[in-house]
Protein backbone atom coordinates (compact mmCIF):
# COMPACT_ATOMS: atom_id res chain seq x y z
CA UNK A 1 0.00 0.00 0.00
CA UNK A 2 1.47 3.33 -1.06
CA UNK A 3 1.79 6.33 1.22
CA UNK A 4 0.84 9.87 0.39
CA UNK A 5 3.73 11.28 2.36
CA UNK A 6 5.73 11.80 -0.83
CA UNK A 7 3.12 14.39 -1.84
CA UNK A 8 4.59 16.70 0.77
CA UNK A 9 7.96 17.48 -0.82
CA UNK A 10 6.33 17.47 -4.24
CA UNK A 11 3.77 20.10 -3.24
CA UNK A 12 6.32 22.13 -1.32
CA UNK A 13 8.68 22.13 -4.28
CA UNK A 14 5.85 23.05 -6.60
CA UNK A 15 4.91 26.05 -4.48
CA UNK A 16 8.54 27.05 -3.95
CA UNK A 17 9.19 27.39 -7.68
CA UNK A 18 6.02 29.39 -8.13
CA UNK A 19 4.14 26.54 -9.78
CA UNK A 20 6.19 26.90 -12.99
CA UNK A 21 4.25 26.07 -16.10
CA UNK A 22 6.16 22.99 -17.14
CA UNK A 23 4.19 21.16 -19.77
CA UNK A 24 4.23 17.45 -20.42
CA UNK A 25 4.50 16.10 -23.96
CA UNK A 26 1.10 15.31 -25.44
CA UNK A 27 0.55 11.59 -25.86
CA UNK A 28 -0.54 10.26 -29.23
CA UNK A 29 -4.24 9.56 -29.50
CA UNK A 30 -5.02 5.88 -29.42
CA UNK A 31 -8.52 5.51 -30.82
CA UNK A 32 -11.12 3.61 -28.84
CA UNK A 33 -9.84 1.39 -26.02
CA UNK A 34 -11.87 -1.19 -24.09
CA UNK A 35 -10.42 -2.84 -21.00
CA UNK A 36 -11.77 -6.13 -19.69
CA UNK A 37 -10.82 -6.65 -16.04
CA UNK A 38 -11.54 -9.05 -13.20
CA UNK A 39 -12.78 -6.89 -10.30
CA UNK A 40 -13.41 -9.07 -7.28
CA UNK A 41 -15.99 -11.70 -8.31
CA UNK A 42 -17.07 -9.83 -11.45
CA UNK A 43 -15.70 -9.03 -14.89
CA UNK A 44 -15.97 -5.34 -15.81
CA UNK A 45 -15.53 -3.81 -19.26
CA UNK A 46 -14.96 -0.06 -19.75
CA UNK A 47 -14.28 1.84 -22.93
CA UNK A 48 -13.41 5.38 -23.95
CA UNK A 49 -11.93 7.39 -26.78
CA UNK A 50 -12.75 8.75 -30.26
CA UNK A 51 -13.21 6.77 -33.48
CA UNK A 52 -12.33 8.10 -36.94
CA UNK A 53 -14.68 6.35 -39.38
CA UNK A 54 -12.79 7.50 -42.48
CA UNK A 55 -12.21 4.55 -44.81
CA UNK A 56 -14.96 2.36 -43.33
CA UNK A 57 -18.02 1.36 -45.34
CA UNK A 58 -21.45 1.96 -43.83
CA UNK A 59 -23.45 -1.27 -43.69
CA UNK A 60 -26.73 -0.52 -41.92
CA UNK A 61 -28.46 0.82 -38.84
CA UNK A 62 -29.78 -1.69 -36.34
CA UNK A 63 -31.06 -2.10 -32.79
CA UNK A 64 -28.94 -4.17 -30.43
CA UNK A 65 -30.81 -5.41 -27.39
CA UNK A 66 -27.83 -5.92 -25.12
CA UNK A 67 -24.08 -5.43 -24.90
CA UNK A 68 -22.38 -8.77 -25.27
CA UNK A 69 -19.17 -10.72 -25.66
CA UNK A 70 -19.03 -13.23 -28.50
CA UNK A 71 -15.71 -14.82 -27.62
CA UNK A 72 -13.59 -16.28 -30.40
CA UNK A 73 -14.83 -19.52 -31.79
CA UNK A 74 -12.17 -21.87 -33.08
CA UNK A 75 -14.39 -24.63 -34.49
CA UNK A 76 -16.86 -25.56 -35.72
CA UNK A 77 -17.53 -22.28 -37.52
CA UNK A 78 -21.29 -22.16 -36.87
CA UNK A 79 -20.79 -21.64 -33.11
CA UNK A 80 -21.11 -17.87 -32.85
CA UNK A 81 -19.51 -15.46 -35.33
CA UNK A 82 -17.88 -17.75 -37.90
CA UNK A 83 -14.21 -17.98 -37.04
CA UNK A 84 -14.16 -14.52 -35.50
CA UNK A 85 -14.85 -12.61 -32.33
CA UNK A 86 -17.11 -9.78 -31.19
CA UNK A 87 -17.00 -7.39 -28.22
CA UNK A 88 -19.75 -4.82 -27.53
CA UNK A 89 -20.16 -2.69 -24.43
CA UNK A 90 -22.75 -0.12 -23.41
CA UNK A 91 -26.42 0.15 -22.42
CA UNK A 92 -28.93 -2.65 -22.68
CA UNK A 93 -30.89 -1.31 -25.67
CA UNK A 94 -29.29 0.86 -28.35
CA UNK A 95 -29.73 1.89 -31.96
CA UNK A 96 -26.37 1.57 -33.66
CA UNK A 97 -24.66 1.99 -37.02
CA UNK A 98 -22.48 -0.82 -38.39
CA UNK A 99 -19.40 -0.21 -40.52
CA UNK A 100 -17.00 -2.63 -42.20
CA UNK A 101 -13.45 -2.43 -43.47
CA UNK A 102 -9.88 -2.95 -42.37
CA UNK A 103 -8.59 -5.96 -40.50
CA UNK A 104 -8.85 -7.20 -36.97
CA UNK A 105 -8.02 -9.80 -34.36
CA UNK A 106 -9.90 -12.99 -35.14
CA UNK A 107 -9.44 -14.37 -31.63
CA UNK A 108 -9.05 -13.10 -28.09
CA UNK A 109 -9.14 -16.40 -26.27
CA UNK A 110 -10.08 -20.05 -26.60
CA UNK A 111 -13.82 -19.38 -26.59
CA UNK A 112 -16.69 -21.14 -24.87
CA UNK A 113 -19.77 -22.17 -26.79
CA UNK A 114 -22.74 -19.86 -26.34
CA UNK A 115 -24.68 -19.17 -29.53
CA UNK A 116 -26.08 -15.96 -28.06
CA UNK A 117 -22.85 -14.63 -26.61
CA UNK A 118 -22.40 -13.63 -22.97
CA UNK A 119 -24.65 -10.78 -21.90
CA UNK A 120 -23.56 -8.59 -18.94
CA UNK A 121 -25.69 -7.84 -15.91
CA UNK A 122 -25.62 -4.10 -16.60
CA UNK A 123 -24.25 -1.58 -19.07
CA UNK A 124 -24.14 2.20 -19.48
CA UNK A 125 -22.89 4.96 -21.77
CA UNK A 126 -22.58 4.53 -25.55
CA UNK A 127 -22.88 1.17 -27.24
CA UNK A 128 -19.59 0.65 -29.05
CA UNK A 129 -18.16 -2.54 -30.48
CA UNK A 130 -15.72 -4.27 -32.75
CA UNK A 131 -15.91 -7.67 -34.35
CA UNK A 132 -14.30 -9.83 -36.97
CA UNK A 133 -16.29 -11.37 -39.78
CA UNK A 134 -15.29 -13.70 -42.59
CA UNK A 135 -15.76 -12.45 -46.15
CA UNK A 136 -16.70 -14.76 -49.00
CA UNK A 137 -13.03 -14.80 -49.98
CA UNK A 138 -12.15 -16.26 -46.59
CA UNK A 139 -10.35 -13.08 -45.47
CA UNK A 140 -11.05 -11.58 -42.06
CA UNK A 141 -12.49 -8.07 -41.95
CA UNK A 142 -13.21 -5.65 -39.11
CA UNK A 143 -16.76 -4.60 -38.23
CA UNK A 144 -17.15 -1.47 -36.10
CA UNK A 145 -20.29 -0.55 -34.14
CA UNK A 146 -21.06 3.03 -33.04
CA UNK A 147 -24.23 4.85 -31.85
CA UNK A 148 -26.56 5.84 -34.68
CA UNK A 149 -25.70 9.30 -35.95
CA UNK A 150 -22.25 9.22 -34.38
CA UNK A 151 -20.05 12.13 -35.49
CA UNK A 152 -16.67 10.75 -36.56
CA UNK A 153 -13.89 11.73 -34.16
CA UNK A 154 -16.04 12.71 -31.16
CA UNK A 155 -15.57 11.24 -27.68
CA UNK A 156 -17.30 7.99 -26.66
CA UNK A 157 -17.40 6.09 -23.38
CA UNK A 158 -19.21 3.07 -21.96
CA UNK A 159 -19.10 0.25 -19.44
CA UNK A 160 -20.54 -3.20 -18.81
CA UNK A 161 -20.41 -5.54 -15.82
CA UNK A 162 -20.66 -9.34 -15.87
CA UNK A 163 -21.62 -10.33 -12.32
CA UNK A 164 -20.15 -13.56 -10.89
CA UNK A 165 -18.14 -14.16 -14.05
CA UNK A 166 -14.53 -14.92 -14.89
CA UNK A 167 -12.31 -14.95 -17.96
CA UNK A 168 -12.71 -18.73 -18.00
CA UNK A 169 -16.52 -18.57 -18.18
CA UNK A 170 -16.35 -15.90 -20.89
CA UNK A 171 -13.67 -17.78 -22.80
CA UNK A 172 -11.25 -14.88 -23.11
CA UNK A 173 -7.48 -14.73 -22.62
CA UNK A 174 -5.42 -11.78 -21.26
CA UNK A 175 -3.72 -9.82 -23.99
CA UNK A 176 -4.13 -6.87 -26.37
CA UNK A 177 -6.30 -7.28 -29.47
CA UNK A 178 -6.62 -4.64 -32.20
CA UNK A 179 -8.91 -3.86 -35.12
CA UNK A 180 -7.53 -1.24 -37.55
CA UNK A 181 -8.45 0.59 -40.74
CA UNK A 182 -6.57 3.41 -42.46
CA UNK A 183 -3.50 5.07 -40.93
CA UNK A 184 -5.06 7.79 -38.75
CA UNK A 185 -4.47 8.18 -35.01
CA UNK A 186 -8.06 7.22 -34.13
CA UNK A 187 -8.60 4.58 -36.80
CA UNK A 188 -8.28 1.64 -34.45
CA UNK A 189 -10.23 -0.22 -31.78
CA UNK A 190 -8.23 -1.90 -29.03
CA UNK A 191 -9.42 -4.54 -26.56
CA UNK A 192 -7.16 -5.00 -23.53
CA UNK A 193 -7.93 -8.12 -21.51
CA UNK A 194 -5.99 -7.40 -18.32
CA UNK A 195 -4.48 -10.13 -16.20
CA UNK A 196 -4.27 -8.17 -12.93
CA UNK A 197 -7.16 -8.70 -10.52
CA UNK A 198 -8.44 -5.58 -8.75
CA UNK A 199 -9.76 -5.69 -5.18
CA UNK A 200 -13.50 -6.06 -4.86
CA UNK A 201 -13.61 -2.88 -2.74
CA UNK A 202 -11.71 0.36 -3.22
CA UNK A 203 -11.88 4.10 -2.62
CA UNK A 204 -13.27 6.20 -5.44
CA UNK A 205 -14.77 9.62 -6.27
CA UNK A 206 -13.09 12.00 -3.85
CA UNK A 207 -13.91 15.61 -2.99
CA UNK A 208 -12.89 18.29 -0.50
CA UNK A 209 -14.59 21.56 0.41
CA UNK A 210 -12.69 24.37 2.12
CA UNK A 211 -12.09 28.12 2.20
CA UNK A 212 -9.72 29.05 -0.64
CA UNK A 213 -7.36 31.96 -0.02
CA UNK A 214 -4.15 32.92 -1.86
CA UNK A 215 -0.47 31.92 -1.78
CA UNK A 216 0.10 28.96 0.54
CA UNK A 217 -3.61 29.00 1.44
CA UNK A 218 -5.02 27.85 -1.91
CA UNK A 219 -6.60 24.39 -1.91
CA UNK A 220 -4.31 21.53 -2.96
CA UNK A 221 -5.74 18.07 -3.52
CA UNK A 222 -3.48 15.05 -3.97
CA UNK A 223 -4.43 11.58 -5.16
CA UNK A 224 -2.73 8.39 -6.30
CA UNK A 225 -3.62 6.15 -9.21
CA UNK A 226 -2.61 2.60 -8.30
CA UNK A 227 -2.55 -0.42 -10.57
CA UNK A 228 -1.20 -1.52 -13.93
CA UNK A 229 -3.26 0.53 -16.38
CA UNK A 230 -4.36 4.07 -17.08
CA UNK A 231 -7.29 5.71 -15.33
CA UNK A 232 -9.66 8.26 -16.88
CA UNK A 233 -10.91 10.84 -14.38
CA UNK A 234 -12.74 14.13 -14.39
CA UNK A 235 -11.53 16.86 -12.03
CA UNK A 236 -13.84 19.71 -11.08
CA UNK A 237 -13.44 23.05 -9.28
CA UNK A 238 -16.85 24.12 -7.97
CA UNK A 239 -17.72 27.50 -6.45
CA UNK A 240 -20.90 29.36 -7.50
CA UNK A 241 -22.95 26.15 -7.33
CA UNK A 242 -22.42 26.13 -3.55
CA UNK A 243 -24.61 29.22 -3.15
CA UNK A 244 -27.77 27.21 -3.93
CA UNK A 245 -29.36 24.43 -1.83
CA UNK A 246 -28.38 22.10 -0.31
CA UNK A 247 -25.14 24.00 0.44
CA UNK A 248 -26.42 27.58 0.90
CA UNK A 249 -22.87 28.94 1.21
CA UNK A 250 -22.92 32.74 1.21
CA UNK A 251 -19.16 33.21 0.64
CA UNK A 252 -18.61 30.79 -2.25
CA UNK A 253 -15.64 31.32 -4.59
CA UNK A 254 -17.14 33.07 -7.63
CA UNK A 255 -14.61 32.00 -10.29
CA UNK A 256 -12.46 28.96 -9.39
CA UNK A 257 -9.55 27.90 -11.60
CA UNK A 258 -8.09 24.41 -11.74
CA UNK A 259 -4.61 23.03 -12.39
CA UNK A 260 -3.42 19.41 -12.63
CA UNK A 261 0.21 18.60 -11.83
CA UNK A 262 2.03 15.28 -12.15
CA UNK A 263 4.36 13.66 -9.63
CA UNK A 264 7.33 15.82 -10.63
CA UNK A 265 5.33 19.00 -10.09
CA UNK A 266 4.90 19.73 -13.81
CA UNK A 267 1.68 21.44 -14.84
CA UNK A 268 0.00 19.03 -17.29
CA UNK A 269 -3.51 20.47 -17.61
CA UNK A 270 -5.47 23.58 -16.60
CA UNK A 271 -8.90 25.08 -16.96
CA UNK A 272 -10.82 28.27 -16.20
CA UNK A 273 -14.50 27.99 -17.17
CA UNK A 274 -15.32 24.45 -18.28
CA UNK A 275 -17.15 25.50 -21.45
CA UNK A 276 -13.85 26.77 -22.85
CA UNK A 277 -11.14 24.11 -23.10
CA UNK A 278 -7.56 25.28 -22.64
CA UNK A 279 -5.48 23.32 -25.16
CA UNK A 280 -2.18 22.66 -23.43
CA UNK A 281 -0.14 19.89 -21.83
CA UNK A 282 -2.04 16.61 -22.09
CA UNK A 283 -5.20 18.36 -23.36
CA UNK A 284 -5.10 18.25 -27.16
CA UNK A 285 -8.71 18.93 -28.16
CA UNK A 286 -11.98 20.42 -26.93
CA UNK A 287 -13.39 18.61 -23.91
CA UNK A 288 -16.76 20.35 -23.71
CA UNK A 289 -18.81 17.49 -25.22
CA UNK A 290 -16.96 14.87 -23.20
CA UNK A 291 -17.60 16.81 -19.99
CA UNK A 292 -21.28 17.17 -20.85
CA UNK A 293 -21.54 13.44 -21.61
CA UNK A 294 -19.68 12.41 -18.44
CA UNK A 295 -22.65 13.18 -16.19
CA UNK A 296 -20.45 15.50 -14.12
CA UNK A 297 -20.66 18.80 -16.00
CA UNK A 298 -20.55 21.77 -13.59
CA UNK A 299 -23.83 23.70 -13.38
CA UNK A 300 -22.19 27.14 -13.60
CA UNK A 301 -20.09 28.40 -16.55
CA UNK A 302 -17.39 29.96 -14.32
CA UNK A 303 -16.62 26.61 -12.72
CA UNK A 304 -13.78 24.47 -14.07
CA UNK A 305 -13.35 20.87 -15.22
CA UNK A 306 -10.66 18.69 -16.79
CA UNK A 307 -10.93 15.14 -18.18
CA UNK A 308 -7.60 13.32 -18.11
CA UNK A 309 -6.41 9.78 -18.79
CA UNK A 310 -3.58 9.27 -16.33
CA UNK A 311 -0.95 6.59 -15.87
CA UNK A 312 -0.35 5.12 -12.38
CA UNK A 313 1.39 7.67 -10.17
CA UNK A 314 0.71 10.61 -7.90
CA UNK A 315 -1.08 13.76 -9.00
CA UNK A 316 -2.02 17.13 -7.54
CA UNK A 317 -5.06 19.29 -8.30
CA UNK A 318 -4.71 22.95 -7.31
CA UNK A 319 -7.77 25.15 -6.93
CA UNK A 320 -7.43 28.93 -6.63
CA UNK A 321 -9.61 31.96 -7.24
CA UNK A 322 -9.20 33.90 -10.47
CA UNK A 323 -7.48 37.26 -9.88
CA UNK A 324 -6.67 36.15 -6.30
CA UNK A 325 -10.30 36.12 -5.19
CA UNK A 326 -11.20 34.05 -2.10
CA UNK A 327 -14.14 31.96 -0.94
CA UNK A 328 -15.44 28.48 -0.24
CA UNK A 329 -14.92 25.98 -3.06
CA UNK A 330 -15.00 22.26 -3.79
CA UNK A 331 -12.31 20.24 -5.59
CA UNK A 332 -13.43 16.83 -6.86
CA UNK A 333 -12.04 13.80 -8.70
CA UNK A 334 -14.48 11.32 -10.27
CA UNK A 335 -13.49 7.92 -11.68
CA UNK A 336 -14.84 7.62 -15.24
CA UNK A 337 -13.72 4.02 -15.86
CA UNK A 338 -14.09 2.14 -12.61
CA UNK A 339 -13.39 -1.23 -14.23
CA UNK A 340 -9.92 -0.31 -15.50
CA UNK A 341 -6.73 -1.98 -14.25
CA UNK A 342 -6.18 0.81 -11.75
CA UNK A 343 -7.94 2.52 -8.87
CA UNK A 344 -8.02 5.90 -7.16
CA UNK A 345 -6.35 5.62 -3.80
CA UNK A 346 -5.00 7.56 -0.86
CA UNK A 347 -6.30 11.11 -0.92
CA UNK A 348 -4.81 14.22 0.65
CA UNK A 349 -6.13 17.79 0.56
CA UNK A 350 -4.56 20.88 2.08
CA UNK A 351 -6.58 24.03 2.68
CA UNK A 352 -7.39 26.86 5.05
CA UNK A 353 -9.74 25.79 7.85
CA UNK A 354 -12.08 28.44 9.22
CA UNK A 355 -15.30 28.01 11.20
CA UNK A 356 -18.97 27.32 10.43
CA UNK A 357 -19.50 26.52 6.74
CA UNK A 358 -15.82 27.20 6.06
CA UNK A 359 -14.37 24.20 7.90
CA UNK A 360 -12.66 21.59 5.70
CA UNK A 361 -14.87 18.71 4.53
CA UNK A 362 -13.40 15.71 2.69
CA UNK A 363 -15.74 13.25 0.99
CA UNK A 364 -14.98 9.81 -0.45
CA UNK A 365 -16.81 6.69 -1.58
CA UNK A 366 -16.06 3.10 -0.62
CA UNK A 367 -17.12 1.13 -3.69
CA UNK A 368 -17.37 -2.62 -4.13
CA UNK A 369 -18.73 -5.69 -2.43
CA UNK A 370 -16.87 -5.84 0.90
CA UNK A 371 -15.56 -3.68 3.73
CA UNK A 372 -12.55 -1.36 3.39
CA UNK A 373 -10.10 -0.55 6.21
CA UNK A 374 -8.76 3.01 6.12
CA UNK A 375 -6.96 5.52 8.31
CA UNK A 376 -7.98 9.20 8.27
CA UNK A 377 -5.72 11.95 9.55
CA UNK A 378 -6.07 15.66 10.32
CA UNK A 379 -2.63 17.28 10.17
CA UNK A 380 -1.77 20.84 11.27
CA UNK A 381 1.38 21.56 13.35
CA UNK A 382 3.50 19.27 11.15
CA UNK A 383 2.97 21.74 8.26
CA UNK A 384 5.02 24.43 10.02
CA UNK A 385 8.22 22.36 9.53
CA UNK A 386 10.10 21.71 6.26
CA UNK A 387 9.26 21.07 3.49
CA UNK A 388 6.02 23.03 3.98
CA UNK A 389 7.16 25.91 6.22
CA UNK A 390 3.58 27.16 6.53
CA UNK A 391 3.40 30.01 9.09
CA UNK A 392 -0.35 29.91 9.85
CA UNK A 393 -1.05 26.23 10.50
CA UNK A 394 -4.04 24.92 12.43
CA UNK A 395 -2.54 24.30 15.88
CA UNK A 396 -5.04 21.71 17.11
CA UNK A 397 -7.15 20.01 14.41
CA UNK A 398 -10.12 17.87 15.34
CA UNK A 399 -11.41 15.11 13.05
CA UNK A 400 -14.93 13.76 12.57
CA UNK A 401 -16.16 10.91 10.36
CA UNK A 402 -19.77 10.95 9.10
CA UNK A 403 -21.62 8.29 7.11
CA UNK A 404 -23.82 8.82 4.06
CA UNK A 405 -26.81 9.89 6.16
CA UNK A 406 -24.72 12.57 7.90
CA UNK A 407 -24.54 10.68 11.19
CA UNK A 408 -21.35 11.13 13.24
CA UNK A 409 -19.81 7.66 13.49
CA UNK A 410 -16.28 8.44 14.80
CA UNK A 411 -14.25 11.39 16.09
CA UNK A 412 -10.81 12.19 17.43
CA UNK A 413 -8.91 15.07 19.02
CA UNK A 414 -5.25 14.18 19.66
CA UNK A 415 -4.46 10.77 18.15
CA UNK A 416 -2.73 9.43 21.30
CA UNK A 417 -6.10 9.52 23.08
CA UNK A 418 -8.83 7.40 21.49
CA UNK A 419 -12.38 8.72 21.75
CA UNK A 420 -14.67 5.72 22.27
CA UNK A 421 -18.03 6.05 20.53
CA UNK A 422 -19.87 5.21 17.33
CA UNK A 423 -17.88 2.60 15.43
CA UNK A 424 -14.83 3.06 17.71
CA UNK A 425 -15.06 0.53 20.55
CA UNK A 426 -11.47 0.27 21.81
CA UNK A 427 -8.14 2.06 21.95
CA UNK A 428 -6.62 2.73 18.52
CA UNK A 429 -3.26 4.09 19.61
CA UNK A 430 -1.25 0.92 18.91
CA UNK A 431 -3.02 0.31 15.61
CA UNK A 432 -2.27 3.88 14.49
CA UNK A 433 1.38 3.50 15.46
CA UNK A 434 1.62 0.18 13.60
CA UNK A 435 -0.10 1.53 10.48
CA UNK A 436 2.94 3.55 9.44
CA UNK A 437 0.79 6.69 9.33
CA UNK A 438 0.95 7.95 12.91
CA UNK A 439 0.92 11.78 13.01
CA UNK A 440 4.18 13.36 14.14
CA UNK A 441 2.53 15.80 16.56
CA UNK A 442 0.36 14.81 19.54
CA UNK A 443 -2.25 17.51 18.85
CA UNK A 444 -3.01 16.04 15.42
CA UNK A 445 -5.85 13.56 14.94
CA UNK A 446 -6.33 10.11 13.43
CA UNK A 447 -9.07 7.49 13.10
CA UNK A 448 -8.87 3.90 11.83
CA UNK A 449 -12.17 2.57 10.52
CA UNK A 450 -13.44 -0.49 8.68
CA UNK A 451 -16.16 0.85 6.39
CA UNK A 452 -18.89 -0.85 4.38
CA UNK A 453 -19.47 0.36 0.80
CA UNK A 454 -21.06 3.80 0.80
CA UNK A 455 -20.43 7.54 1.06
CA UNK A 456 -18.38 9.06 3.87
CA UNK A 457 -17.31 12.53 4.97
CA UNK A 458 -14.28 13.55 7.05
CA UNK A 459 -14.65 16.98 8.69
CA UNK A 460 -11.64 18.94 10.01
CA UNK A 461 -12.13 21.90 12.32
CA UNK A 462 -10.01 23.71 14.88
CA UNK A 463 -10.51 23.06 18.60
CA UNK A 464 -12.14 26.14 20.19
CA UNK A 465 -12.89 27.55 16.72
CA UNK A 466 -9.25 28.22 15.90
CA UNK A 467 -8.30 28.62 12.23
CA UNK A 468 -5.33 27.83 10.02
CA UNK A 469 -3.95 25.62 7.27
CA UNK A 470 -4.51 21.87 7.69
CA UNK A 471 -4.31 18.62 5.75
CA UNK A 472 -7.03 15.96 5.64
CA UNK A 473 -5.92 12.51 4.44
CA UNK A 474 -7.42 9.08 3.80
CA UNK A 475 -5.11 6.07 3.37
CA UNK A 476 -6.17 2.61 2.23
CA UNK A 477 -4.83 0.08 4.77
CA UNK A 478 -5.84 -3.08 2.84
Amino acid sequence: MKSLRFFKPTLATTLAIGLAWLLSVRPAQAGYIVTLQQVGPDVVATGSGPIDLTGLTFLKSSIFAYPVIFPPIVSPPHLGPPGGADIRTGPGLSRVDLYSGGTGSKAFGTGNFNPFGYSPTSGSGDMVGAGTTVATTGAFGAQIIVPTGYVSGSALSDSATYNSASFATLGVTPGTYIWTWGTGANQNFTLKVLSAILPATHITNISTRAFVQTGNNVMIGGFIIEGTGSKTVILRAIGPELVAPPFNISNALSDPTLELHNGSGALIARNDNWQTTIIDGIIGASQVSAIQNSGHAPTQPTESAIIATLQPGNYTAILRGKNNTVGVALVEVYDLNSGAASVLGNISTRGFVQTGNSVMIGGFIVQGTGPKRVIMRAIGPELSAPPFNIPNVLANPRLELHDGSGALIARNDNWQTTMIGGIITGSQVSAIQNSGHAPTQPSESAIIATLSPGNYTAVVRGVNNTTGVALVEVYDLD
